[in-house]
């Protein structure tokens, strides 16, 4: 009888023991299947599919004629996701060092860095060859979590020809990728840098998709459950001539400066160069980038768009603006005559001419074709410093001309509010001297300079300068224009005086003259701080018709009048073949 029941209470203990077992595993399921059933359900839906981003490819660019300044080209990489790869990475990525030839520490250490989001793949490799791409999509099933990704890779067949104007793209950092993630921008996406590739990013960007697909447990493809397609980004027509873009950059050779060529009618820019430059096709791939650094520590600055950032002393070339403030406040005419006898003497110290012989009588004219610089004291001094400042301003001096670029500067116009301000002195003489013939502390960019002598040109209506034409086939060039309030009769009286700097035998800017079409202009040598001056020539053609404004500016070039008007009469002969004039 005992042993029943002992037998009974042992029975009586197992099935409380299955009774308890059973409730737990109830409540276990309760938690796993109700309380977190979510939660598990999203472990089990990431567990088997997988989300590959699909990069929509940038819209191209084409010049005025449709020839190609920017495309792209289709390109492998080695991506992995991380938490799929977690056990087997560092085998994974000795495997795929050896295939690439590269050092399997380096390619831990860069994977390490970055951080993926959820379905978000970090590239181990970019760029890689179509054969490499091949041998490590044939081995995917022994590399958990790694795949091979294709992207569209920028390209640039004008190269540095047309860098400046262009721009290039670079790798998103990390303080952008938190910025940007709300516009749909993800860590592996690039971002147009300078240029056109910056200026107009959302429209060239277009809009990302994604492939859904459903793996095994090894990563193996399965089925694709659903694909949203990538928008091409939109394609962009400038009103850049290709062929002079690169012409206008052989002719700069090794030389530092700007050369911009605009068309009077719309401001639509035909060239627009600066030199030194770079080769934008180096930025767009990682194997490029590690010869970037001779850009950015190189000699002379390559990376600087010396066309709209560089602000320089005008020189001769502001001696327009000189005159038509003397004109506005009737101080002089064209025919007011001054002696120069190679100096003149203001507030006790003497200001010199660049003809140490002096010029003799000057009437305004022939003063515009010797680049006298004792008229010019003299005509700023009856002038007044305000009148100069009011009149830069008209013609597009000390503000933006609004150009769609990136990174214009304003330039610097002295007044004697600032220099009160500023330097905590009166505004002299001597002061206005030196702005009447564009040095002292006087700034303007090779933009604003052209924007001068269009407003000239036109006798009065500045143009907006612009290098967009359209965005697919929708126009989106801004034409805008306003009439300064210089009457008409003080334009053609300066225009005289540009038509004999070119055109008179004795004039500074001779060497731009063409045979068949009359060229006005004015030179311009502007000191430096240094030994060699900066050389300017401004100029438009045809004078009796206007149709092209240029600039040219070489940065420690010597005479205007030699080397940045011979440059410029190269380009009026250029521009008059191809039926510009």
């Amino acid at each position: 009888m005992a042993l029943a029941v002992s037998e009974s209470m042992k029975t009586q203990r197992l099935s409380i023991l299955v009774l308890v077992g059973f409730v737990l595993i109830t409540l276990n399921l309760f938690r796993m299947q109700v309380l977190k059933g979510a939660y598990y359900r999203s472990l089990s839906e990431k567990n088997r599919i997988r989300v590959i981003y699909l990069e929509a490819p940038r819209g191209r660019i084409f010049d005025r004629h449709g020839a190609l300044l920017a495309t792209s080209r289709l390109s492998f990489n080695c991506s992995v996701f991380p938490r799929e790869a977690k056990k087997r990475m560092d085998q994974s990525l000795n495997v795929i060092a050896a295939i690439l030839g590269a050092d399997a520490e380096d390619l831990k250490r860069s994977v390490s860095k970055k951080k993926p989001g959820v379905f978000n793949t970090v590239v181990v490799a970019e760029d890689i060859s179509q054969s490499q791409a091949l041998e490590i999509e044939e081995r995917t099933d022994s590399l958990p979590g790694f795949m091979i990704e294709t992207r569209p890779v920028r390209e640039y067949p004008q190269a540095a020809a047309a860098a400046h104007l262009v721009g290039y793209l670079g790798p998103m950092t990390e303080e952008e990728t938190e910025d940007l993630d709300a516009y749909g921008y993800r860590q592996s996406d690039w971002l147009g840098r300078e240029g056109i590739e910056k200026s107009y990013e959302g429209y060239l960007r277009g809009f990302s998709g994604g492939l859904q697909i459903e793996i095994d447990n090894r990563g193996k493809f399965l089925r694709a459950l659903g694909v949203k397609e990538p928008k091409e980004g939109k394609d962009i027509h400038l009103t850049v001539d290709a062929k002079l873009q690169s012409y206008v950059q052989e002719l700069l050779g090794p030389q530092r400066g700007a050369v911009v060529v605009m068309r009077i009618k719309d401001g639509g820019i035909l060239s627009l160069n600066s030199a030194p430059s770079f080769d934008s096709n180096l930025f767009s791939s990682k194997k490029g980038r590690k010869e970037v650094g001779k850009y950015l520590r190189g000699e002379g600055s390559p990376m600087v768009n010396r066309s709209v950032r560089g602000q320089y002393p005008a020189g001769s070339i502001f001696k327009i603006v000189t005159a038509l403030a003397a004109l506005g406040r009737g101080r002089t005419s064209g025919a007011t005559s001054f002696d120069c006898a190679g100096f003149a003497r203001i507030g006790g110290t003497l200001f010199h001419c660049w003809k140490e012989a002096g010029h003799g009588p000057q009437n305004l004219s022939e003063a515009f074709a010797h680049s006298c610089n004792v008229y010019f004291y003299n005509l700023g001094l009856a002038a007044g410093a305000d009148a100069i400042f009011q009149k830069a301003a008209a013609v597009g001096f000390h503000r933006l001309t609004g150009i769609d670029l990136p990174g214009e500067k304003p330039g610097f116009v002295p007044s004697r509010d600032w220099k009160r301000g500023a330097k905590h002195e009166g505004w002299f003489d001597g002061d206005t001297a030196n702005l009447a013939i564009g040095q002292g502390y006087l700034q303007v960019t090779p933009i604003q300079a052209v924007m001068m002598i269009t407003t000239a040109a036109t006798e009065g209506r500045p143009v907006k300068p612009h290098v967009i034409d359209r965005i697919e086939a929708v126009k989106a060039a801004d034409k805008s224009t306003n009439f300064t309030d210089i009457p008409a009769v003080h334009w053609r009286t300066v225009k005289q005086g540009l038509h004999e700097v070119v055109n008179s035998e004795t004039g500074t800017g001779r060497l731009a003259r063409l045979p068949d079409v009359r060229v006005a202009g004015k030179t311009g040598t502007a000191e430096s701080g240094r030994e060699k001056t900066h050389a300017w020539f401004v100029g438009f053609a045809p004078e009796e018709e206007p149709k092209i404004a240029m600039v040219v500016f070489l940065e420690h070039g010597g005479r205007g009048g030699v080397t940045a008007a011979t440059l410029a009469g190269q380009l009026f002969k250029w521009l008059k073949t191809a039926d510009y004039l």
